[in-house]
């Protein structure tokens, strides 16, 4: 991110540390021709980090077509400056050659933040104090538009969502880029300088376009998605994909809502769609309830712009799956592998593949073992059980795939086990990860333990209370050194590792 090129610098405040960060910006409808105009209504979130408290702070966006050079001298960051006025802002919303957005708040330094999102709709800006004839993007010439702010953990960094930004642009609806310029200020003047500001920030709306559906018909459920780019030039993106898990249509990506996958560097050509999947959804969101029921989005981060550009929520329009799991284990015995689970519903089931896969190999069904429910129906719990040998000296791997009498499947969890003769000790693998996901295959069985997953600088990252399978799987790692502490419940007896990420 360019802030001026550097951190902006106050003689009378010292060191300006203004940051935008993590900015997402979501289309709700259109863009949609009127007349000589383009309407676009979208949404928008982003992370004020550290200095978040000011009386004053606005944001002014122009078509980048529009946008000369910025309103500030940005080889002068010793000093506040004058922030732009109608000479380049638009005094009507789509006054051609001018800004389309300008946009504001008052006041935020009296209001004081927690976790919990605190409406400010109110502290959205009506006047541009300092030069009333500009038009401001605001509640009563934008239906709907509403802004929430909370505060990131303990940390200083806002949260800000502003939902139903409406805008017109001048000309035909196309996607197209966008430069703008952020300055706050904790003056007392009535038209107050720009104690800091950010110059020329390139973002974009809607370059590329997204589409995202969810396939639910037959499990692992799927997703596809489309993006679709704007002539000119090629463009760079990865894109994360999260679960809804609150089921309440909202998204809190990275907090309530898990990410649950991302992908590496994708080429988008210029002018064209490209389509990526259909593809599976990660365990258990393509196969067990309740995950498998939640809704998913993206969030496509473009290498070209500071921004990214999020989808809607798909919702899954999913029937429950054919069966309730209950358990599953997995547990060495000398030269074999003692499986056992538990179902509490199942509807229409057939039976069970039971699958193994021995260190890189591919899965192999070893098994199939019929439903003990009359007709394939059962709400009562129901135990099953096998014994598989296996002598290997490595680390296996075992899931069911289950199966019902229509043909559709659904996968379990995986549950892992340490090869014959290995020590009892806790295994991580691999180590060191290549691609961000590792197990951890725990000492004994029988145990309940809490587990805590720690960077580098001994952030804790995840925890897990009460776990009673003996293997967990982690994901979604990026490169570096992490450490994970495992606490039996019961004894209190403590063990640490460590394991290395080294994403190719």
């Amino acid at each position: 991110m360019t802030i001026c090129a550097l951190a902006c610098t106050n003689t009378a405040k010292g060191q300006c540390d203004l940051q935008i960060a993590n900015v997402v910006i979501t289309k709700n409808s259109g863009p949609t021709q009127i007349g000589p105009d383009c309407q676009y209504n979208f949404n928008v979130s982003f992370d004020i980090i550290t200095n978040s408290g000011f009386k004053y702070l606005f944001f002014h966006s122009w078509d980048s077509l529009d946008y000369a050079s910025s309103s500030f001298d940005c080889t002068n960051l010793n000093s506040a400056q004058n922030p732009p006025t109608s000479t380049t802002l638009g005094t009507a919303i789509n006054t051609p050659g001018k800004s389309f957005m300008d946009f504001g708040f008052i006041g935020l330094n009296l209001l004081t933040f927690t976790s919990a999102p605190m409406d400010v709709t109110p502290n959205i800006a009506s006047l541009y104090p300092n030069d009333v004839s500009v038009i401001l993007t605001k509640p009563s010439n934008s239906p709907g538009l509403t802004a929430m702010v909370n505060r990131k953990g303990t940390s200083d960094t806002l949260h800000f969502a502003i939902n139903n930004i409406n805008v017109l642009v001048s000309g035909p609806c196309a996607p197209f880029d966008v430069k703008t310029d952020i300055w706050g200020s904790n003056s007392n003047a009535g038209a107050p300088k720009a104690q800091c500001f950010i110059c020329g920030r390139s973002q974009t709306i809607n370059n590329p376009s997204i589409s995202l559906t969810k396939d639910c018909l037959v499990a692992p459920f799927t997703y596809t998605l489309g993006l679709t780019t704007s002539p000119g030039s090629d463009l760079h993106v990865v894109y994360k994909l999260y679960a809804d898990m609150n089921f309440d249509g909202n998204k809190q990506p990275g907090t309530a809502d898990p990410l649950i996958f991302t992908s590496n560097t994708i080429t988008l050509p210029a002018g064209v769609t490209t389509t990526i999947g259909p593809l599976a959804l990660p365990n258990p969101y393509c196969c067990i309830d309740n995950w498998a029921q939640a809704g998913i989005y993206a969030e496509v981060e473009v290498q070209e712009f500071s921004n990214s550009i999020g989808s809607q929520i798909a919702t899954p329009g999913c029937a429950a799956l054919p069966i309730k799991l209950k358990s599953f284990e997995a547990n060495r015995n000398r030269s074999n592998v003692d499986l056992k689970w538990e179902t509490e519903i199942e509807a229409n089931n057939k039976g069970f593949f039971v699958e193994r896969k021995l260190s890189n190999g591919e899965w192999q069904q070893i098994s199939f073992v019929d439903s003990k429910a009359l007709n394939g129906n059962s709400n009562s719990p129901l135990s099953y059980t096998l014994t598989d040998f296996n002598n290997t000296k490595g680390i296996s791997q075992y899931r069911l795939r289950q199966l019902d009498f229509d043909g559709k499947q659904a996968f379990s969890q995986i549950r892992s086990v340490r090869g014959e003769g290995q020590k009892s000790n806790t295994i991580i693998y691999p180590n060191p990860s290549g691609d961000g996901k590792v197990s951890i295959v725990f000492e004994g069985t029988n145990s309940m333990r809490d587990v805590s997953l720690m960077d580098v600088s001994g952030k804790t990252l995840k925890q897990w209370k009460g776990v009673t399978n003996n293997n967990i799987q982690i994901d979604n790692l990026n490169s570096g050194f992490y450490t994970v502490r495992i606490v039996n419940v019961e004894t209190g007896e403590q063990v640490v590792e460590k394991f290395i990420v080294n994403k190719r």
